[in-house]
């Protein structure tokens, strides 16, 4: 199932802000400080590939994983209009595929899954079966690092109605975000009302999409880290080497083969 659907279209477009050149450099510094430099990287849940584009700037070889159709025909066109040469590692190779299944039969330095991918595993079974594709597929010593929805951040600071208005000169959007917040589950699903305006013709659409997203506890994922056969390491908030606190809502964690 394609969770983004017709919301694939405009990702790039909501998310243009986003600091990827800053999260990847953190990324690959925190390997960087566990001992692991990588040459090789396996993105599960890579999206439009922009992590991974990157780290092939960082010399990296990236082969992104995603199951949206949509997101990787967007990343695949971005990749087919540059030049290999500019480049000090191949461009990356973006494959459709679930990353709870996926078995692409070779070996990676590193693993990584950014951008709450792990969060949109709802369940302990589905989160264990991308820490084992993880496993699967890292070098002996290898590491995984994956961020995640903090749980004690998200129930310090529970979600709310939130929206959004962004246009890039051809196209307006306005979005509404409503969650709902299922705390037996540790789940929040988002709903999302998507309203696009086209600015030269004026002509308007509206799309509806609902992300379940999982708020993790760091004891429940290193126990699942085990289960997997993977060693919990370090964590911390996202974009700081300090151990997640109540007030961060984002974090990651390291583990290792």
């Amino acid at each position: 199932m394609d969770i983004f659907s017709d919301y694939a279209r405009y990702y790039n477009l909501l998310y243009r802000d986003k600091d990827y050149a800053g999260e990847t450099a953190f990324v690959l510094e925190i390997l960087k400080k566990h001992g692991c430099a990588p040459k090789t990287v396996l993105d599960l849940g890579c999206g439009t590939g922009r992590h991974a584009l990157e780290m092939a700037k960082q010399g990296v070889a990236v082969t992104g994983v995603d199951m949206s159709e949509t997101m990787l025909s967007m990343g695949q066109t971005v990749l087919g209009g540059l030049a290999q040469a500019d480049y000090p590692a191949p461009l990356p190779e973006l494959l459709q595929g679930d990353a709870r299944f996926v078995r692409l039969g070779k070996k990676f330095d590193a693993v990584v899954s950014l951008f709450h991918v792990m969060s949109f595993q709802n369940t302990e079974d589905d989160a264990l079966a991308v820490m084992e594709t993880a496993r699967e597929h890292l070098q002996p010593g290898g590491l995984l690092l994956f961020d995640f929805w903090h749980g004690p951040g998200v129930l310090r600071d529970p979600p709310e109605r939130r929206e959004r208005m962004i246009e890039d000169g051809e196209t307006q959007l306005r979005r509404v975000a409503v969650p709902e917040h299922r705390l037996s589950d540790n789940v929040v699903v988002v709903n999302y009302t998507v309203s696009i305006r086209d600015l030269k013709n004026g002509r308007t659409a509206e799309l509806q999409e609902a992300h379940s997203m999982r708020c993790w506890f760091l004891p429940e994922l290193r126990h699942l880290a085990k289960q997997a056969g993977l060693r919990g390491l370090d964590a911390g908030g996202w974009l700081t080497a300090q151990a997640p606190s109540l007030d961060d809502w984002n974090a990651w964690m390291l583990a290792a083969q």
